[in-house]
């Protein structure tokens, strides 16, 4: 799991644009995070928790990213 309160000021940067991003992708979508969480399987709170710099498990970005339709590294891209 990645806790974002242990996490090195350039890793919490990443993380913050991870986050925004999902954020983004979710809403731009038109879904609520309800209907995010139930189609991915997972619960409304953990959908929360990703998008505002909680923790979570990678498997979560992938089924995020395959559910957005969006390749995966476009989640891991480099932060100037």
């Amino acid at each position: 799991m990645i806790d974002a309160s242990t996490l090195s000021p350039e890793n919490r940067q990443r993380l913050s644009y991870l986050s925004s991003f999902l954020r983004e992708m979710r809403v731009n979508s038109g879904y609520t995070q309800q209907q995010v969480a139930r189609e991915i399987n997972l619960s409304r709170n953990s959908i929360s928790k990703i998008e505002n710099m909680g923790f979570f498990r990678i498997q979560h970005l992938f089924a995020l990213a395959d559910y957005y339709e969006i390749p995966l590294n476009e989640l891991f891209v480099d932060i100037e």
